[in-house]
């Protein structure tokens, strides 16, 4: 978690001229910091790392550096936005940087549940509410250790207790609310659910043959929901949380 050092390594340096400016808000402080920029627009990214390891060597080596600025989404030109660079540093740490970054792209990192005991028997779950296994609880703590160095904003998850269970270990590990979202659980698999492949291939064949093209759409008797409607509320979820937390990341625990 670097960002939040960013953002006390160049006040420390800012300070050493206007520590009375530096009393104030975060706003006060990013107007501070631009100043030892010169107030210019855009820098040599090679001048904005000197100055990061000038402060700090042992905390901003070469590595770090370069991660500062993918994770700051300037990627590798010559020159770099100090809005962007800046912006990033103080939305982190919780100020003023948050208006620079409402045109950001938000990071999802899609999780799947957790192992179920109808996974181990490969059954079709559809919205059939099953629980997670032992190996399925050790998976979710798998998936929260993986991702919870990764600053997330939010936890989403379906409320399916197999989904809930594993965001529930996320949220642990990050300290963070879940945000229960309906529009995230399974697709209502109608006549598949509680049954096998090889069990809905010997009583509902059609259903099964169109179940297995991913582009065909389910007979009506196979009673499934249309996949149109599972991409557009998926979708609209996706879209809610790109508006909520722009320019960051947000965990989505699903099927």
């Amino acid at each position: 978690n670097r960002s939040g050092s960013i953002a006390e390594v160049l006040g420390r340096r800012a300070v050493l001229g206007a520590s009375a400016a530096m009393a104030g808000g975060m706003s006060n402080r990013e107007a501070v910091v631009r100043a030892e920029f010169g107030n210019h627009s855009e820098i040599d990214r090679r001048v904005f790392a000197s100055v990061l390891k000038e402060l700090d060597p042992a905390a901003f080596d070469d590595k770090t550096i370069e991660l500062i600025f993918k994770a700051a989404g300037v990627g590798g030109a010559s020159r770099v936005s100090v809005d962007s660079l800046l912006g990033w540093v103080f939305d982190s740490d919780g100020g003023a940087g948050q208006a620079s970054t409402a045109d950001a792209p938000t990071e999802v990192l899609f999780c799947r549940h957790g192992e179920t005991d109808w996974n181990l028997a490969h059954k079709l779950q559809g919205l059939t509410d099953i629980r997670l296994n032992a190996t399925g609880h050790k998976q979710a703590q798998c998936i929260a250790n993986a991702v919870k160095c990764r600053r997330l904003a939010a936890v989403w998850t379906s409320p399916l207790k197999r989904a809930y269970e594993t965001a529930s270990e996320i949220a642990t590990a990050t300290g963070l609310e879940l945000c229960v979202d309906e529009r995230l659980r399974e697709r209502d698999l109608g006549v598949m659910e509680g049954r096998t492949g090889k069990e809905i291939q010997a009583e509902y064949p059609a259903v099964w043959a169109a179940w297995k093209v991913v582009t065909e759409e389910i007979p009506s008797e196979g009673r499934c929901e249309p996949a149109a409607d599972v991409v557009a509320r998926v979708e609209a979820a996706l879209y809610d949380a790109a508006a909520a937390y722009p320019g960051q990341v947000v965990a989505m625990v699903a099927h």
